[in-house]
Order: C-alpha cells, then structure tokens, then sequence
C-alpha cells in the first residue's frame, strides 16, 4: 500500500510560473549584494589558514565548557578536537591579532572559566590553508565535469538537452540560495559546508529527475493534452512522493541540528536549508523551465515558418 499525503491535487505551476521565478530572482540579488557587500563568502579556517594551539589540562573538560570560554573571550571562530592527556587542540581562523596576542587572550580566558583546572599551553603553530588554490581549482572543474555529465545523460536519456540543463540550473539554484542564506547571516563557509553542499546537490537531481520520468512517461500516455498541463499533472502526480521524501530527510535533518551538537550544527543548518531550497527548485523552477524553453522553440518554429510563407508570396 502506497503512503500518500496529498491525495488529488489539482495546482496549476506553469501558471505560476513566472511569480516562482520572480522569488529565485530576488534572492539570488540579494544573494549577490550580499557576497559583494562582504566581499565574497566568510571562509573558515580551510580555506585560510590560522593559528593552531594544543592546551593541556590538569582534569578532564567538556568540549562546550572550552569552546564558551573561547566565545566569551571574542574568539568565535574556531575548532576543536581533544586530544590525549586532557588535551584540547584549538584551531583559531587567521584575523588581525597576532599570535602572541591570541596566546595571551586564550589563557586569560581559560583562567577566568576553569579556575579550579590548571592549563598549560603546551605548542603554538601557524597553520596554512588545508584547502589551497590548485585543490579550488581541482573542485571547479570537477563541479562543471559533473554538470556536463548530468546534462548529456539527461539528455540522453529524455533525447534533449534542455531537460539536463534545467536539473543543472536547479542544483546552481540550490547551492546558492545556501550560499546566500550564510552570506546574509555571515556564517563561515567551511569543508563541511562544502559537503553539505555536494549532499543537497545530490538529492535535488534525484526528486528533479522522478519528476521528468513522470512527465516523459505521461507524454506518451497524455497524447491529447498540451504540455503544460502534462507538466501540471506529473508535478501533482508526484508531489506526496516528493514531500514525504523531504519531510523524512527534515526531520532527520531537525534532530541533527538541534541535538547533533556545535560541531554538526551549520551542516544541518546548510542541509536544512538545502532541502527546502531543492523541493522548491525541482517543483517551481525546472519543469516549468522545461515547458518555457518549449514554449519558445514553437514560436520561433512559427515565426519561421510565418516569415518563409512571406517570402514566398513576394
């Protein structure tokens, strides 16, 4: 038996189509504006290297206790990982204070909040950038080789590239509007986020591509029905399976950012945001994509075809 929420919906999203496309546009603005107006994303640590300390403690200490005295001290952007012997190494992403400064200031924090818990800095380092300009560059193209497969299998599959080009421009959708929402919110962009990225990429072509399959299939079985309202019918058709796919990964999702704990709370922010992002690209923006793109081959057909018949008559 079938489980279903949405039982006979009847909603016209070509019609809608260009208020929905209104909606990507202005948040990829303000994504824009807001990428210039901080010039560019708040990279973490990855991305530009930092000041590595390995404090050691004469007892035991919790993880959060550590990282909100370092809170407290002004130094939010950081990350840590224990070690052997009541060790924490701290991560600090590069700024204006300097090393000995930076020193300075953790001690005097770790003073303040564990006074009845000695802690020695046992070695300071500068780090460099885990992720350095030839692996960016490496990513980069490794993202277009990924689209363009996408595309010639979508292609091949639906015998037209325009419905690969539309599922691309939905994952281009998605990454971004996650990028502006962190970009708004001056959040760090960091390797996790990265990966919570390629996650959301992943899932967005999946739900964009059951949804293509219903259209091709109701092409055949639909053959008096123009394309938009094939469109319309295969969206509705499909669209308990996709929110209750998304709603399960949610909730996951939900747990993991309110439970998960400080190290996993921006993935499952990114996640959270992403699975939104992603049900509203492959239901509001790829399929009707498809059906403008149509739209517009068959009046250029006819405008052709118009334009020949006049120069017939001359």
């Amino acid at each position: 038996m079938e489980l279903s929420f949405l039982h006979n919906t009847n909603i016209d999203f070509i019609k809608k189509r260009y208020f929905f496309f209104a909606v990507s546009l202005i948040i990829t603005l303000s994504g824009v504006v807001s990428l210039f107006m901080h010039r560019g994303p708040n990279y973490g640590i990855d991305f530009t290297g930092g000041v590595l300390l390995q404090v050691a403690f004469e007892k035991p200490v919790a993880m959060n206790d550590v990282r909100s005295a370092l809170n407290a001290a002004g130094i939010p952007s950081v990350e840590l990982q224990s070690s052997q012997n009541n060790s924490v190494i701290i991560r600090s992403k590069k700024s204006a204070m300097s090393q000995d400064e930076l020193t300075a200031l953790i001690n005097k924090s770790f003073a303040e909040k564990f006074a009845d818990n000695k802690s020695i800095i046992e070695r300071t380092e500068f780090v460099g950038p885990s992720v350095g300009k030839h692996l960016v560059k490496q990513a980069f193209f490794a993202l277009i080789f990924s689209f363009f497969g996408i595309i010639v299998y979508v292609a091949f599959r639906f015998k037209s590239s325009i419905w690969g080009g539309a599922g691309v421009i939905g994952i281009i959708h998605d990454v971004f509007v996650i990028v502006t929402v962190f970009s708004l919110m001056d959040k760090e962009f960091t390797l996790t986020i990265v990966a919570a990225l390629l996650t959301i990429a992943g899932f967005s072509i999946n739900d964009t591509i059951v949804i293509f399959d219903r259209i091709r299939e109701n092409l055949r079985l639909l053959v008096k029905d123009d394309f938009g309202t094939v469109i319309n019918k295969s969206i509705n058709q499909t669209l308990s399976r996709t929110f209750i796919t998304t709603l399960t990964v949610f909730v996951v999702t939900i747990a993991l950012f309110f439970f998960g704990g400080e190290v996993i709370h921006d993935f499952a922010f990114a996640l959270l945001i992403g699975l939104v992002a992603g049900t509203y690209s492959t239901v509001f923006i790829c399929s009707p994509l498809v059906y403008e793109w149509e739209v517009y081959k068959k009046r250029r057909a006819a405008s052709f075809a118009q334009n020949r018949v006049q120069k017939l008559k001359k």
